[in-house]
């Protein structure tokens, strides 16, 4: 590949990822006519970069990943039509999840590597500020306010949470956004402060980013969040302690940490929000534990909203049809199509949705390919902080769980899935960059220390 190609190939996958942050604020504020065409807006550059990318997709260790996706987007797409529900636009806007978005995890992993990672890591901390001053604004206006404006520029956005407080997008057209971003978010605040090393003011920065994370906790009012935060936060100390880390700059992190949080918890928007999230996190779990006080509070929620759904599919089984009722059934578009409205028609969990949009022997085989490749992850990411690179353990707190089990029927979801994890992989890539906010390293990693194994058992560098 030509290094003008490989820029090239950078840059559409750098606008994919600008393109998942601003595409709901495209379809609600400044495009609302064209809200369903945008829907699909990512789905064109994600073809360019395959079609661009191929030649290095198909010399490298990903090819044994893709080829299992196209092989179950076409036999889904056939089935869809044949013996599901037989509408061609709905099997196709379903096959690409398989075809078009899954693929891409390998492409960032292929052509990034870690000084991309930091990049990356800049980016999300610096959009994480304004993000939260939106998400606060969102939420002290009334639900017919211009900011909480549906897709398309009617309706609104938000969802109710409690004491008259809402759920808010953000830039995002559907709230699942927010917990995405801000856990990914989480991961970038780590790499900046524990993967590099900052001066005076980047240090500053750092805390003022963990004061907008801190925030955007209440004001989110969503439960997700907080697992993303629990999720991001045992990565890390796994990463610190296989990696041998320091104790100084464990120490110094922790108190920028607790710097963030005792600002953040003095901010009034986290003060006037804490009540209701409190109020929709006790109301939750109340319902969830179905009557059963053996459950209680965080616990029963986990039992029954994170654990269930991977134990809840395996066990109706027997539920499922043998064929499936058709590849995109799961995803709103199709439901619109199909019904005439929005709802889930085969289940709303990552693993329900596939096994009853592909039926069982289609549907197990996806899972199956799910599971390798979060466990491929969780091998990299471990081998790799034995070495002494901490970013793909990091990393891998915000994109770990939703590349297992995460739903992939609804857009923003899905682009979260494929960025997270390819960046995971691509911080297994070596590197030495080191933007404006940062002191001269005492050593510098090579691109040999730091490579993803093939197969795992063969070396490969970028």
């Amino acid at each position: 590949m030509t290094p003008s190609r490989r820029k090239s190939l950078r840059k559409l996958l750098w606008l994919y990822f600008w393109l998942l942050i601003f595409e709901g604020a495209l379809r609600k504020w400044i495009l609302p006519g064209l809200s369903s065409p945008l829907l699909l807006v990512r789905d064109p550059v994600a073809l360019l970069a395959l079609l661009w990318g191929w030649p290095l997709l198909r010399k490298h260790q990903w090819r044994q990943w893709i080829e299992p996706l196209q092989w179950l987007g076409a036999t889904a797409f056939l089935l869809a039509i044949t013996a599901g529900h037989g509408d061609i636009p709905t099997a196709a806007y379903g096959a690409r999840i398989l075809v078009l978005q899954l693929p891409l995890i390998f492409l960032y992993a292929a052509v990034f590597d870690r000084s991309d990672v930091i990049r990356f890591a800049w980016a999300l901390a610096w959009l994480s500020i304004p993000m939260t001053l939106l998400i606060v604004a969102q939420s002290n206006s009334p639900s017919s306010h211009f900011l909480n404006v549906a897709p398309g520029g009617e309706g609104t956005a938000v969802f109710s949470g409690a004491f008259d407080r809402f759920r808010p997008p953000g830039t995002f057209s559907f709230i699942n956004g927010i917990s995405s971003f801000y856990s990914l978010a989480a991961s970038a605040l780590f790499i900046l402060v524990y993967g590099t090393t900052l001066k005076q003011r980047g240090r500053q920065f750092t805390v003022l980013v963990g004061v907008a994370l801190v925030v955007a906790l209440p004001v989110s009012i969503s439960r997700s969040l907080l697992f993303g935060y629990l999720q991001v936060l045992a990565a890390l100390i796994a990463a610190l302690a296989i990696s041998r880390t320091r104790l100084t700059p464990i120490i110094s992190g922790l108190l920028a940490l607790v710097l963030a949080i005792g600002i953040g918890s003095n901010v009034p928007a986290f003060q006037e929000t804490l009540e209701a999230y409190n109020a929709r996190w006790e109301g939750a779990a109340a319902a969830e534990d179905g009557g059963d006080m053996r459950l209680v509070g965080a616990v029963g929620v986990f039992q029954n909203r994170f654990l269930g759904g991977f134990t809840a599919p395996l066990i109706n089984l027997g539920n499922y049809s043998f064929l499936g009722s058709g590849i995109g059934i799961s995803t709103n578009f199709g439901a619109q199509r199909l019904t005439g409205s929005r709802t889930f028609l085969v289940g709303e969990g990552g693993w329900e949705a596939s096994l009853g949009e592909m039926g069982l022997p289609l549907g197990l085989i996806f899972l199956i390919w799910r599971l390798a490749l979060g466990i491929w992850m969780l091998r990299m990411s471990l081998h790799q902080a034995s070495l002494g690179n901490r970013l793909p353990l990091m990393l891998l707190g915000s994109s770990f769980v939703v590349v297992i089990n995460g739903p992939l029927s609804q857009p923003t979801g899905l682009g979260f899935i494929v960025v997270s994890a390819g960046l995971t992989l691509a911080a297994c890539n070596g590197s030495s960059f080191r933007p404006s906010f940062l002191k001269e390293a005492p050593q510098r990693t090579t691109a040999s220390s730091f490579s993803l194994p093939r197969d795992p058992r063969q070396q490969h560098t970028v």
